[in-house]
């Protein structure tokens, strides 16, 4: 055993867990707070870079025996501008794409690392096999050694991508035990060329699934894109299917969905359904399916799949097994900017490693009730799944109000230095018309001249603002429904 956190002759010790976009995050934060304390981030890889990381795997394992190491398929791009996700203060080098490959990415990854010198403190191929809270401190166990050490704080930073969410859909599992029937989740995918010719169902409503149905109808017999919601449409490509009700297995095997609809044939179903969370090395700290109540808070931390409960900002845990200022959860938050929100995160955790008094516990309880109340009234007005609608929106904060609280976390860390930018909210709202205009741009060969000399973060804006003004020439002069104001969605019900 190594070390004592509780002596006052030594460092605090930082355990992280998980060397991607929110590890980096806190690495960073860290070296920037001054604070005399030693943190060890452990990465199970070879690199950093966590879900933008590939390595050397072209294809995942042909017989799904193992969980590919990312699920980044070939002709992924970023779905955001590079100067709306990019960390505070480190652009992407000049003349990079304005939606990258996948590939770029991870590349901003791996010099993010070196500019701020932080790989010293990351422990490559090293797995954390379990952690557990005892005599107040972390115990964490690694891969390949028996001996334990301590630390006084522990991040959990591992990410959203590695426990596939496989939706349970009556008769699916019968309908694929027919031969020459397949049904696999978008982890699994590359590229389309091993479904030319076949009759191919997509379901799935997120950007893989979008990506997915798009680029497997331009080989396929045929493809359907099933989503919550959707009506039935023949006349796209590929065509639009409501979501799936159930699957009938005999004869040429039905999709029967949520409209009654039928269509009949289909020979591969990819499930674009999306990931749980999933924190192995905490199986004796997280328990499982406990749900809460508006008015009562669990005994222990829990994790639905969907999201992890009680925690106060999407970061604490309020429990009895162990004080909020001994663990953090960084990057669970979906529908955000990750990378600048995990920094706001990381200063937010720092200020209450170091201060624990700062946090407000019966106040963040209120605030999580409230929460609690909102969604719940949400879930019964749409119906369905209460608990599983709850839990599926607990982390999702809304367009603009991601922004609000990036700055609430950044203004209790005195971090302020990094309030968002006026112009960052409207960008991000607008981030569909300016994927659509960069592609048009790139296509007639003006991409690569708008963005050669982007250097600073205010080149980067006139980049998205010189595309904006192309985009509202063309709408002009095409006569379309207005571009610009459909862009525009309101923030919504989910607020933090």
């Amino acid at each position: 055993m190594q070390g004592n956190p509780t002596s006052n002759s030594r460092q605090k010790r930082v355990a992280v867990v998980g060397g991607g976009p929110a590890g980096l995050a806190f690495l960073r934060v860290f070296r920037e707070s001054g604070l005399d304390w030693e943190v060890v981030l452990f990465e199970a890889r070879d690199e950093v870079g966590g879900v933008w990381y590939r390595g050397s795997e072209v294809q995942p394992d042909p017989q799904r025996t193992r969980l590919p190491a990312s699920p980044i398929y070939d002709s992924l791009t970023t779905n955001l501008p590079v100067n709306v996700m990019a960390y505070h203060d480190y652009q992407f080098p000049p003349g990079t794409a304005l939606f990258p490959p996948a590939a770029v990415v991870q590349q901003y990854l791996v010099d993010f690392a070196e500019n701020f010198g932080l790989r010293p403190s990351v422990r490559f191929q090293t797995r954390v096999e379990e952690a557990r809270w005892t005599e107040s401190a972390w115990n964490i166990r690694v891969s390949g050694k028996d001996e334990v050490e301590r630390f006084d704080h522990l991040v959990v930073a591992n990410g959203h991508y590695n426990k596939p969410y496989e939706a349970e859909i009556p008769g699916l599992q019968e309908w694929s035990g027919v031969t020459e029937r397949e049904v696999l989740h978008s982890t699994w995918y590359r590229e389309p060329s091993a479904y030319v010719g076949k009759r191919v169902l997509v379901i799935g409503g997120g950007p893989s699934g979008r990506d997915l149905s798009l680029e497997i109808a331009q080989v396929s017999a045929m493809t359907y894109h099933a989503v919550k919601g959707q009506s039935r449409n023949d006349s796209t490509t590929p065509r639009q299917r409501p979501a799936p009700a159930r699957f009938e297995a005999t004869g040429s095997g039905k999709a029967v969905y949520a409209d009654g609809s039928v269509d009949e044939d289909v020979d591969v179903v990819i499930l674009a359904t999306g990931y749980e969370h999933n924190f192995p090395f905490l199986s004796e700290v997280i328990a499982q399916r406990q749900p809460p109540t508006t008015e009562q808070f669990p005994s222990h931390l829990w994790n639905s799949g969907a999201h992890v409960y009680p925690l106060a900002r999407h970061i604490f845990p309020i429990c009895d097994d162990f004080p909020p200022n001994s663990l953090a959860f960084i990057g669970l938050p979906s529908h955000v900017v990750p990378f600048p929100l995990c920094e706001a995160q990381a200063a937010a955790t720092l200020r209450v490693f170091a201060h624990p008094e700062s946090l407000d516990i019966e106040h963040e309880k209120e605030l999580m009730r409230a929460r609690n109340t909102r969604l719940r009234d949400m879930a019964r007005a749409a119906g369905g799944d209460e608990s599983r609608m709850m839990a599926r929106h607990w982390h999702r904060i809304s367009d603009q109000v991601q922004f609000e609280y990036r700055d609430e976390l950044l203004k209790f860390a005195d971090m302020t230095k990094w309030l968002t930018d006026e112009w960052l909210p409207r960008m991000y709202s607008m981030k569909q018309v300016l994927r659509s205009e960069w592609s048009d741009a790139v296509r007639s060969g003006e991409g690569e001249a708008l963005v050669k000399n982007a250097v600073t973060k205010d080149d980067w804006y006139r980049v998205l603002e010189k595309l904006l003004d192309r985009a509202e020439k063309r709408q002009k002069q095409t006569a379309e429904a207005p571009l610009l104001e459909s862009a525009v969605k309101p923030a919504g019900i989910h607020l933090v």
